[in-house]
């Protein structure tokens, strides 16, 4: 990944050590389970990773909510309209 501009470092953790080093690992899966099984019955595999992005955008934007008019005002403004069977494929 560092082609990609990141640079990653990994870490060893001891479970007796940090018991809870997963915790919020763990707390986003279950919200993102939750998210998707319970908004979404019957969810089409085909539309699952939209579903997915759609829980990143939310989970990543929950601090800026004091922002959330404007930016869905700039996100209107600049996106293309899509059509029912765009929408569907």
């Amino acid at each position: 990944m560092a082609g990609a501009g990141f640079n990653h470092e990994y870490q060893v953790y001891d479970a007796k050590e940090t018991p809870d080093h997963l915790h919020w690992l763990h707390t986003v899966l279950s919200n993102a389970k939750a998210f998707v099984g319970g908004t979404f019955h019957g969810l089409d595999a085909k539309h699952l990773q939209t579903y997915l992005d759609e829980f990143c955008y939310r989970f990543n934007r929950r601090k800026f909510k004091s922002e959330g008019f404007s930016r869905l005002m700039t996100l209107c403004a600049s996106t293309e309209a899509i059509t029912h069977s765009e929408l569907m494929r």
